[in-house]
C-alpha cells in the first residue's frame, strides 16, 4: 500500500494545478495524483473550442451564479493576475484579446496541459492514471483509497477534484459527487449548465448551421431575465452560441428568447430604411428584403414567416407590412426551454455547497484533511473564461493549504 503526504482525486484543470502546487512545498514523492481516465486534463484539452480560454481580466462575483456570497473572498483573493502568474511560473505564456479573455499565447489547450504535465512530472508526482478511486475512508490519522483491483492507498490529506457531469465524452461523471456524499458532504440538485436552449424544430431546422449577430433576450415569467449580443447558432431544435449558452445559465423552466437582428438600428431607423428600399428598388422581390442586413438565409426565412413568399415585388407590401418587418428582426421571438442531456452542456449546474467548506482554505468543514475544488462545488460562471478560473482558483487555495 502506498503512502503519501496527499492524494488529489482528479486530474482535471483543478487537481493538475492543485497537485504542482502542493508538490513545490511537499517534495518528491509526497503526492500522488489519481485520475479514472488513461490520460489527464481530457476536457481541458477541449475548452475554447481547443484553445482554453484560461481565465479573463474582468473576474468579478457579477460573471457567477450558485453560492456566490460565499465565494466573494476567493475570487478577490485569487484574481486573473495570480493566474496568469501560476502558468508564468510553468513557462507558459499568455495572450489577452480585447474583451480581457486570456488564452495561452499559442492559442493550444495541449500547450496549457503540457505546462501543467510537465510541472507535475518535475515535482516528482506519483501518478495513477486508469485509477477511478471507488470509496475514501477516513483511517489511521488520514484517508483510505479504494482502488479497483482490491488496491488501496493511503494518505495523510485528501483533495477532492474530479470535475462535474457535464460533457461525459470527455471522462466526466458524477462519481465525484458520491466520494463526497460518502464524507459527510450534501450536494444540491444537478443539471446542464451552458448549454444549448431547446426550440421548436420546425423553427429551426430550416436554418440549420447558419449563424448571425443578435442582442438575445430571455424572458420568464413575463419579464426580461437577461439579454446579451453575440452570434447565435441555429441547430436542429436549438439554439446555440456563446450569448445563447449565458442564457441558459438563468433559464430553469419554459421560456422564450427574443433575437433582435439589427441591434445597431432603431425601430424608426429600420423603418425608413425599408421605406427608402422600396422606394429605389421597387421591383426587389419582397422575400428579399432583409438580404442587405442579415444573414441571407436567415433572412429569408423570416421574410416567409412575414407572408413575403413568390414574386411578390417590394413595391407591393403595404405601409403596414413593412411595420410587421421591422418588428420581424427587430423581435423574433422563439419559445425555449432548458437542455435535459449532459453531452452538450459545458459546466455542471449545483454541487457541494460552498457553506461546508472553508473558502479560505479550501478545506472541508465535515472532514477535517478533506479538501474540495473545481466544478465540484455548487458554483458556476458564464462564458469567457470563468469556469476555468474557479478550477485555477480553487486549485490554487486547495494546494497551498493542503500543503501546509
Amino acid at each position: 500500500m502506498g503512502r503519501y503526504r496527499l492524494a488529489v482525486v482528479g486530474a482535471g484543470a483543478a487537481g493538475l494545478l492543485a497537485a504542482c502546487q502542493a508538490a513545490r512545498r511537499l517534495g518528491p514523492g509526497a503526492v500522488a495524483l489519481l485520475e479514472g481516465t488513461p490520460k489527464p486534463g481530457k476536457k481541458l484539452l477541449a475548452t475554447g473550442n481547443g484553445r482554453c480560454n484560461l481565465t479573463n481580466l474582468h473576474i468579478a462575483p457579477g460573471h457567477y451564479h450558485g453560492d456566490v456570497g460565499l465565494a466573494q473572498g476567493l475570487l478577490a483573493a485569487y484574481p486573473a493576475r495570480r493566474v496568469i502568474e501560476a502558468f508564468g511560473g510553468l513557462g507558459l505564456r499568455t495572450w489577452v484579446d480585447g474583451e480581457g479573455r486570456v488564452y495561452p499565447h499559442s492559442l493550444q489547450a495541449a500547450a496549457v496541459l503540457q505546462a501543467l504535465w510537465g510541472g507535475c512530472e518535475e515535482q516528482g508526482i506519483s501518478f495513477f492514471m486508469g485509477s477511478p478511486v471507488e470509496g475514501i475512508t477516513s483511517c489511521r490519522g488520514g484517508f483510505l483509497l479504494a482502488l479497483p483491483g482490491g488496491r488501496d492507498l493511503w494518505a495523510e490529506k485528501c483533495l477532492l477534484a474530479c470535475g462535474g457531469v457535464a460533457a461525459p465524452k470527455h471522462g466526466c461523471g458524477a462519481g465525484g459527487y458520491g466520494l463526497a456524499k460518502g464524507l459527510g458532504h450534501t450536494v444540491t440538485p444537478l443539471r446542464p449548465g451552458l448549454a444549448p436552449l431547446v426550440c421548436p424544430k420546425k423553427l429551426t431546422a430550416p436554418l440549420k448551421g447558419m449563424r448571425c449577430k443578435a442582442r438575445a433576450s430571455l424572458r420568464a415569467g413575463g419579464r426580461v431575465v437577461y439579454s446579451e449580443s453575440g452570434e447565435v447558432i441555429f441547430g436542429e431544435g436549438g439554439l446555440s452560441g456563446i450569448c445563447i449558452f449565458n442564457l441558459s445559465l438563468r433559464l430553469e423552466g419554459a421560456g422564450e428568447v427574443a433575437l433582435d437582428l439589427v441591434e445597431d438600428m432603431g425601430r424608426e431607423e429600420l423603418l425608413a430604411y425599408f421605406r427608402r428600399l422600396q422606394s429605389q428598388r421597387p421591383g426587389l422581390p419582397a422575400r428579399d428584403i432583409f438580404s442587405g442586413l442579415v444573414n441571407l438565409r436567415v433572412g429569408q426565412q423570416r421574410a416567409k414567416a412575414l407572408g413575403f413568399v413568390g414574386d411578390m415585388p417590394l413595391s407591393a407590401v403595404p405601409g403596414q407590412g413593412l411595420r410587421r418587418a421591422v418588428a420581424g428582426v427587430k423581435e423574433w421571438v422563439l419559445p425555449v426551454s432548458p437542455c435535459q442531456g449532459w453531452d452538450s452542456a459545458q459546466v455542471t449546474v449545483g454541487g457541494v455547497p460552498l457553506a461546508e467548506v472553508d473558502m479560505a482554505t479550501m478545506e472541508s468543514k465535515k472532514q477535517p484533511g478533506l479538501y474540495l475544488a473545481g466544478e465540484l462545488l455548487d458554483i458556476h460562471g458564464d462564458c469567457g473564461g470563468y469556469n476555468l478560473h474557479w478550477a485555477w482558483a480553487t486549485g490554487l487555495a486547495a494546494g497551498e493549504a493542503a500543503s501546509r
